[in-house]
């Protein structure tokens, strides 16, 4: 009897389930500085009832009435839970759920330190990533100045060959940049290049990996390799415009426009800059008045599910002009353009995925006749074109096989600074590199990596690698990452022969040799809760490095050599932490110390700066239910230090020292975004350079305004 009462009351019941009828459950999802969260999920917590937001972060489903808890979450934020009330009534709507943003984006996927997309988390490559977000909150207006806001100890010196950066005691030589994988055409012999032809609005994220990468970006990935990922299309149709007026009479004005459809995407963008420059008295800091104009293009077309074929471009110019008190009868004018292409494949089990791809760029450098009628002559020119072969094999979960073949030229033209007469010439490297990523355990990895390069100046490198990486369950990873590095010499290192306008001549040396770099780091990460905190101790040895030497010939002039001289050791310590000390603020530290000695001396590499930090807080909130971030912002750093040996005529040596001022600049931004419908206006106002920093080493005209209204559509 029991038997039969226990199913009849299963079956009431049962019965009175089904009876009810679900109801409609709508709402939205905004970020803590109220923009739309798009891809949210949004579930009922132990049931299948759920949705996902749309790009206005709006999300609707059906589910029983009832008292249940509200998962909000996607990989990109940290998960929310909030209590609800679903009734049989109309009116189950719950606006403006907040989700906050993890801090360091663990789960974005980056692609630099493997050359394959993997989760931040579980990168075994410590990786620096600078999100689009970050970009925007801080105000920046150029490349550089984002880098700047987000490396430690990152200097831009500018010189006669363009702006120098400088990281962690290394000059632009040992700094491998890359916009989408692809490198960037070398204007100078110092590696220098104008990276104003990336236009920011068109930076999707900037990821950076220190130290010797070389085992699969051969050549001068020995300091550190950056990677500017730029946009792609998000929207059926998409289009923008910024303005931006700052001091110095500078104007920035860009635009985009792009679509995305089943199969085919593509994105436009161009920008035009100018500024009157400052100084120029000969006593203060000189920047001279400029011009730039530049594009991008990318175009996407996806035939089938497998098969995705891409067309990039870009184009750049950039003219400055001469003081009006100079002499001078011309000024510099530039062009770069490139282009790349690129296939991929994926087998429809993803095990298998192979790209094709190959790039060219190519830098003019002219001169404008001033004198007649702004005739065109030309210097010099760069190029580099590449092709690759990349290949991806994933048997299953514990191991990642990545193999391929790489082919470099690199030609240089040259109307004086190659000899007395114009003279092109050129070098090229063969490469094969192989990359295992193996999972023993759940959270233990172990990568390993060896590039073969043959040179037809050097002859033949090879470059291992070998990285771990360890998890532990309460929120902390162990990397330990050991590396080999080349670089191998100029085409101007090796082939200069000219006149510096009568001051001093400048020689190559066809007989240099590649330095080589041996890298090794410990690195530490622990983050949980809205906190991260990492510490990497590094080491960093370079042999046979190349050195500039001067000489006085018989006749009392200059003369400038290179030679393999000497090697450099390089030791630091990196700190990062990120807090979010309320829902609405944000913190941010970062540290670095870096000792870079020439071996040959002990001296400090030229320009060396020994402690560098960066500090923000950003607070994102809401006025009167409308949305904004408001951030402060600075860069400090211990001097620059500048030391020689000199000997006196009975051989005492003599050290000579030389310190900049102690680097302090801070800014503050303020964002307030009015998004109505499918219309963003967005206001930016900053001032940057605040307390009236100077120092001759930097090039500064002292306190800067900005007010910038940019304008979306989607």
């Amino acid at each position: 009897m029991k038997k039969y009462l226990f199913l009849f009351l299963c079956l009431f019941l049962s019965v009175d389930i089904f009876a009810q009828k679900t109801v409609t459950v709508t709402g939205n999802v905004v970020t803590t500085d109220g923009h739309p969260a798009e891809n949210i999920t949004v579930m009922i917590n132990g049931t299948n009832y759920g949705g996902i937001t749309d790009n206005k972060g709006n999300f609707e489903f059906n589910a029983l009435p009832g008292n249940y808890k509200l998962i909000v979450f996607s990989i990109i934020h940290h998960k929310t839970e909030i209590p609800i009330l679903i009734t049989a009534d109309k009116g189950n709507h719950f606006p403006d759920i907040k989700i906050t943003e993890n801090i360091q984006e663990l789960q974005e996927v980056v692609i630099t330190g493997t050359r394959t997309e993997k989760r931040l988390s579980e990168a075994p490559i410590q990786t620096i990533v600078i999100s689009q977000r970050e970009i925007q909150k801080a105000g920046a207006i150029s490349t550089i100045e984002t880098l700047q806001d987000h490396i430690p100890g990152l200097m831009v010196t500018p010189n006669a060959m363009g702006n120098n950066l400088r990281i962690k005691g290394l000059n632009s030589r040992y700094i491998l940049m890359l916009v989408d994988g692809e490198r960037l055409v070398s204007e100078s012999a110092g590696g220098n290049i104008n990276l104003d032809q990336i236009n920011v609005n068109d930076i999707k994220r900037i990821e950076m990996v220190n130290g010797a990468s070389s085992a699969l970006y051969g050549s001068n990935a020995v300091g550190a390799v950056i990677n500017i990922i730029t946009k792609g299309p998000l929207h059926p149709f998409e289009a923008g415009v910024d303005l931006i007026a700052e001091s110095n009479n500078t104007w920035k004005t860009k635009i985009n426009t792009g679509f995305k459809q089943k199969k085919v995407s593509g994105r436009v963008s161009a920008f035009r800059n100018s500024s009157d420059g400052f100084g120029g008295d000969g006593e203060s800091p000189y920047a001279a008045k400029y011009e730039d104009y530049g594009a991008q293009l990318k175009v996407g077309y996806q035939p089938t599910r497998h098969i995705d074929l891409n067309l990039n471009g870009r184009y750049f110019r950039h003219e400055t002009f001469k003081p009006k008190e100079s002499i001078n009868v011309k000024h510099p004018l530039t062009h770069t353009f490139s282009i790349g292409a690129n296939a991929g494949y994926v087998s429809a089990d993803k095990r298998i995925k192979t790209n094709l791809s190959t790039h060219f760029s190519k830098y003019y450098d002219f001169d404008i006749l001033e004198k007649k009628k702004s005739q065109a002559r030309k210097n010099n020119t760069a190029s580099f074109l590449s092709g690759r072969w990349l290949n991806t094999f994933t048997p299953d979960e514990r191991w990642e096989f990545v193999g391929g073949a790489e082919y470099n030229h690199e030609k240089t033209f040259a109307t004086k600074t190659l000899g007395a007469e114009p003279v092109t010439k050129s070098l090229n490297d063969v490469n094969l590199f192989a990359q295992v990523d193996y999972k023993p355990r759940l959270h233990f990895n172990i990568l390993a990596g060896l590039r073969y390069t043959y040179n037809n100046q050097f002859k033949s490198a090879l470059t291992p690698k070998l990285a771990l990486m360890y998890r532990i369950k309460s929120g902390v990873k162990l990397r330990v990452d050991v590396g080999t590095a080349f670089r191998a010499p100029s085409i101007k290192e090796l082939y200069y022969n000219f006149d510096h306008q009568g001051m001093f001549w400048v020689y190559g040396n066809p007989e240099l040799k590649a330095e080589k770099g041996l890298y090794y780091s410990w690195s530490a990460e622990y983050e949980k809760s809205g906190f991260n905190a990492s510490i990497s101790v590094y080491h960093n040895k370079i042999k046979n490095k190349i050195t500039q030497y001067e000489v006085i010939n018989t006749s009392g002039k200059r003369e400038l050599y290179y030679k393999n001289v000497s090697s450099a050791t390089l030791r630091g310590i990196d700190v990062n932490i990120s807090f979010v000390l309320l829902p609405e603020l944000l913190l941010k530290a970062n540290y670095s110390f870096c000792d870079a000695r020439n071996d040959s001396t002990k001296l400090q590499i030229l320009g060396n700066v020994k402690h560098s930090s960066t500090l923000s807080a950003t607070w994102s909130g809401k006025i009167a239910q409308s949305p904004f971030s408001l951030q402060f912002a600075g860069r400090l750093s211990s001097p620059k230090i500048y030391q020689e040996k000199t000997m006196d005529n009975t051989g005492n040596e003599t050290i000579n020292t030389v310190k900049s001022k102690p680097f302090s600049v801070w800014k503050i931004v303020l964002v307030k975004p009015f998004v109505i419908k499918n219309h963003t206006v967005e206001l930016t106002a900053k001032v940057d350079n605040i307390f009236q920093f100077r120092e001759p080493s930097f090039v500064n005209p002292g306190r800067q305004y900005l007010i910038g209204l940019r304008y979306a559509f989607n």
